[in-house]
């Protein structure tokens, strides 16, 4: 399977979004920049100010290829307390989380907040303690952020982050919307705001950058009442039948749903239980040949068709395309 992700598609997605929000742009690339590989980053490093990755692993990583700043979600700091690096900005929740990675070297960090998801964030009186010991030992947050957890509580949510950012020492580049920035017309979006999935064009006036694509290895011309794949799956017609090179190892999940890929532009159904390696389409009638592809997605709709057959959500989808699938940038 091949994952193509076009390059000038993502550029114009984040000057079309710097363009509406008008402030720092924060370029979020965790979980492998959502599927569509960490090489990304260093293709749109002069159009974003900073960088945001999820874990402590792929703020190394993503190191080694840019030279932007890298905010580092919380949860973790003990990676931090074994390896500094002066690019990396790393998330606390706490005093005791803050000292040890100003002990460890690291003199910008970022502070999460918890303005209602509490899932992670300091607290009124956690902030009150990271207050007093940034005065204390003259220092300030690089960064002070929270998240929303549903578009209906923005306005209770930013209600909040701005009665527990009050003091000046929490007022540095302060941040609270990703991608929904661009649906709150009229709020203060603050000193940045964070960008993934808009980025990657699943939002309205995005261009989607990645399209997914296997060739086809096998024809065969199979007749009504055979077996098509594992399990009881008999055709009712006879048919030609495209094997391709991609399986659930790839991010081609079973499921009960009619699946599809599309050939020369038709959209064929996809036969039988996608194997680890192999799927099964139905090309009858459409002249194609071996070595072409077949595309599982080439358009917004077939990613969310894709996460409705699922029942899951188009992050999920990207996402799970992060195994042995070769990506080509253009």
């Amino acid at each position: 399977m091949q994952t193509v992700i076009d390059l000038s598609r993502l550029r114009h997605n984040i000057r079309r979004f710097r363009a509406l929000t008008h402030n720092e742009f924060c370029a979020v690339v965790k979980s492998n920049a959502y599927g569509h590989g960490f090489a990304v980053a260093k293709y749109i490093e002069p159009l974003v100010d900073c960088f945001m990755v999820a874990t402590a692993d792929e703020a190394f990583e993503l190191s080694a290829l840019v030279n932007k700043p890298i905010l580092s979600l919380g949860g973790e700091i003990y990676p931090f307390t074994r390896v500094y690096s002066p690019q990396i900005i790393p998330t606390v929740c706490d005093v005791n989380g803050l000292n040890a990675v100003v002990k460890s070297g690291y003199n910008r960090f970022s502070v999460a907040v918890n303005t209602g998801m509490n899932r992670l964030g300091a607290d009124e009186q956690r902030l009150n303690e990271i207050v007093s010991y940034c005065k204390q030992n003259d220092i300030m947050p690089w960064s002070v952020y929270s998240h929303l957890y549903a578009m209906s509580a923005a306005p209770e949510q930013a209600s909040e982050f701005e009665r527990l950012t009050a003091d000046k020492i929490l007022q540095a580049k302060r941040h609270l919307y990703c991608s929904t920035a661009l649906d709150l017309p009229g709020f203060n979006l603050y000193d940045m705001t964070r960008s993934g999935i808009a980025m990657y064009g699943y939002h309205t006036g995005m261009d989607i950058c990645m399209r997914v694509r296997a060739r086809i290895v096998e024809l065969a011309h199979v007749e009504r009442g055979s077996h098509v794949g594992y399990g009881d799956y008999i055709l009712d017609r006879d048919a030609t039948i495209a094997t391709v090179r991609c399986g659930y190892a790839d991010g081609l999940r079973r499921t009960d749903k009619q699946l599809y890929m599309t050939v020369r532009g038709v959209k064929c159904k996809i036969v039988g239980m996608p194997c680890m390696d192999l799927c099964m389409i139905d090309v009858t009638g459409i002249p194609c040949r071996i070595g072409e592809f077949a595309y599982l997605i080439s358009s917004k709709e077939d990613t969310e068709y894709l996460a409705k057959c699922y029942g899951t959500i188009v992050y999920e989808v990207l996402t799970g395309f992060n195994g042995r699938s070769e990506r080509i940038y253009m």
